[in-house]
């Protein structure tokens, strides 16, 4: 069982292996998380999670995390939602982004990489920093070298 946490203030429950766990919260994207209990049970496990989700999310949309992406987590909230909880361990995640506004979300994979978080990729491309849905991807073939569409360049290209 555990808590993951998405900037700024954006919360969900979850169930996964305990030998997982770390990797379930980079597959996610999160930013912050805390292991709550193990159980040895499965279904014991869900139970729990369906008991707590009453209260908080069992899920956190691509949009709501690419709003947060440039933000830090509300360390206030964070604190106060794991004091109902009494976590075995807590984790903190840096992602190397190094944003300091929300990108744009859009389909594309033209650009530079500066690097994923969960299934976001983020890239700069015209000025601009994009984010980018990775299941949006699937389907399309890339090729090397390509100009894309046009697009309008943000007010920071003019620099």
């Amino acid at each position: 069982m555990y808590l993951a946490a998405f900037a700024p203030a954006t919360f969900k429950v979850g169930v996964t292996r305990s030998w997982r766990l770390e990797t379930r919260f980079r597959e996610q994207g999160a930013d912050r998380g805390a292991h709550l209990r193990t159980v040895t049970d499965g279904r014991v496990a869900r139970q729990i999670e369906a008991d707590i989700a009453t209260e908080i999310s069992d899920r956190v949309r691509v949009p709501t995390k690419i709003e947060g992406i440039h933000r830090a987590v509300d360390d206030a909230a964070w604190q106060s939602l794991l004091a109902d909880f009494d976590p075995i361990e807590t984790f903190d995640f840096e992602y190397g982004l190094s944003l300091t506004d929300r990108p744009v979300s859009e389909t594309l994979a033209a650009g530079t990489v500066r690097g994923t978080q969960g299934r976001v990729l983020v890239l700069d491309t015209d000025g601009s920093t994009y984010a980018v849905d990775m299941r949006d991807l699937v389907g399309y073939d890339l090729e090397s070298g390509g100009t894309g569409p046009e697009r309008q360049s943000s007010l920071g290209a003019f620099g």
